[in-house]
């Protein structure tokens, strides 16, 4: 025989396939220590029910949604309608506590990080760019990239320091014009450590929330891909077109518009798969990729397992099959 289990609020209830109540044992009236024994069900209860097939489904639940507030005080679980009420105002609030703590996963913490790096390399440029302008008023005749003169000034200072340093046209500095400019220097190179930091963090948080979405292309850029979207959640429900053209709306609203040609891609376009692909099978290339990143996206969400090897190779020979 079966014994059709449910659990509820107030207990566990066990039925007969009839629906006569076979076993049950009530809960405290504290909802908090209640969500925390609803979890699973207790050996003594399973015990009490031994000889019978235990069996948990929809046919136990809508029995003990139709009699629970019977149940609950012709058991003596409330003494009348207003207490048990008050007991379910309190469950509920306590329920919704804990789906709302629960939401909050790693996903999400994975996102800001992403958006606080994009914050960091924006801040390092805007830096640079002001270095650059303000250390060429004293030397001009120094030609270098931004970070290559960062280099030089929090090494050297001034430019008299420098050992092929002859003459220059530019603005002598007193010795609290070259503090405040290598201290500032010193200010970037530390952001610039910050970025490093942050940029493998994300890497390797990537490969731990979404290892098998990780794997088929830059970790970075897969993180860029999941903030686009959202959540993991909301990413693993796309189909393999959306993501496909994930940071191409704008080119697709005009599109629809009548204003402009279909967009093949959006933030795919900087996966070294496409960049790699001639110029007539990027967009081939794009839907490859697409098609496995929406399965990874879905089973680092739905089954938590790691495919990434078995995805990646078929992406590799997918690709070489396209050439």
């Amino acid at each position: 025989m079966r014994a059709l289990v449910s659990r509820s609020p107030i207990g566990f209830f066990a039925f007969l396939e009839k629906g006569d109540l076979l076993y049950y044992k009530l809960f405290g009236k504290d909802p908090n220590k209640v969500l925390e024994a609803l979890c699973e069900l207790p050996e003594d209860f399973v015990s009490a029910i031994k000889g019978y097939d235990v069996i948990e489904n929809e046919k136990a639940s809508r029995i003990m949604r139709r009699h629970l507030r019977e149940y609950a005080i012709s058991l003596g679980f409330a003494k009348n309608d207003k207490e048990f009420n008050e007991f379910l105002s309190a469950f509920g609030i306590a329920l919704s506590r804990k789906r709302m703590k629960g939401s909050i996963a790693r996903d999400r913490l994975l996102i800001q990080a992403s958006c606080a790096l994009e914050d960091v390399i924006k801040i390092i440029n805007l830096l640079l760019e002001r270095l650059h302008e303000w250390y060429s008023l004293h030397y001009p005749e120094l030609k270098l990239s931004q970070k290559e003169m960062l280099d030089r000034i929090i090494k050297y200072g001034r430019r008299e320091n420098y050992p092929d340093f002859k003459e220059s046209t530019g603005t002598a500095l007193t010795d609290s014009d070259e503090k405040i400019i290598t201290e500032y220097a010193n200010t970037i190179n530390n952001v610039i450590e910050q970025r490093k930091g942050l940029e493998n963090y994300v890497k390797a948080t990537a490969k731990e929330v979404m290892p098998n979405f990780a794997s088929l292309t830059d970790p970075l850029l897969a993180v860029k891909i999941l903030s686009a979207a959202g959540s993991l959640e909301k990413l693993a429900r796309m189909p393999a077109s959306t993501i496909q053209l994930i940071g191409a709306e704008k080119a697709l609203f005009r599109h629809l518009k009548k204003q402009g040609k279909s967009p093949k891609f959006g933030l795919l376009f900087m996966d070294s798969h496409i960049q790699n692909a001639a110029d007539d099978k990027k967009g081939k290339a794009a839907r490859l990729l697409a098609s496995k990143l929406m399965l990874a996206a879905r089973i680092d969400f739905y089954s938590a397992r790691d495919d990434s090897e078995k995805l990646k190779k078929e992406l590799e020979d997918d690709i070489k099959a396209m050439n």
